[in-house]
């Protein structure tokens, strides 16, 4: 009996986790459900970007889209599972601030100018940052992940 409460939570567990699995690793030549997305260009001090990425169709609809020169993943855990609801700050060289976002992710796809930059994540009271450089040829990517 004990062996099948076991097994029937694995299960429940994998059943979960699959769907936030799959949006990682979405087929991008999937078809798209264009209802399902809510995608809308943002602006903070004159840096445009957009976030989302909730649900396979909407992380391959911003996969899709060109013209951002960086990308920034949230994951969380060894499997890469999305994160969402992470603060996200990104200053540049100087240190000066470019941008903040609350509540972002799972992903965040920035247009910046070439430079160099520092991704700082906040979630659940970790924080985790990386360095990138945007060359301004193709888009650079940054995985914030929280282990």
């Amino acid at each position: 009996m004990r062996k099948h409460h076991y097994a029937l939570g694995a299960a429940l567990l994998v059943g979960l986790a699959l769907p936030w699995t799959l949006a990682a690793g979405a087929d991008l030549n999937a078809p798209i459900d264009m209802q399902a997305v809510q995608l809308q260009p943002q602006e903070q001090n004159g840096v445009r970007y957009l976030q989302g990425g909730i649900g396979q169709d909407e992380a391959n609809a911003l996969r899709k889209t060109p013209g951002y020169d960086l990308h920034v993943e949230l994951s969380t855990g060894p499997e890469g599972k999305f994160q969402s609801g992470a603060s996200v700050d990104i200053q540049n060289a100087q240190g000066q601030p470019v941008l903040s976002i609350q509540d972002a992710g799972p992903l965040l796809y920035v247009q910046l100018p070439p430079g160099k930059y520092k991704i700082t994540g906040t979630a659940q009271g970790e924080t985790v940052q990386q360095d990138v450089t945007v060359d301004g040829k193709s888009p650079a990517t940054v995985n914030l992940n929280w282990r």
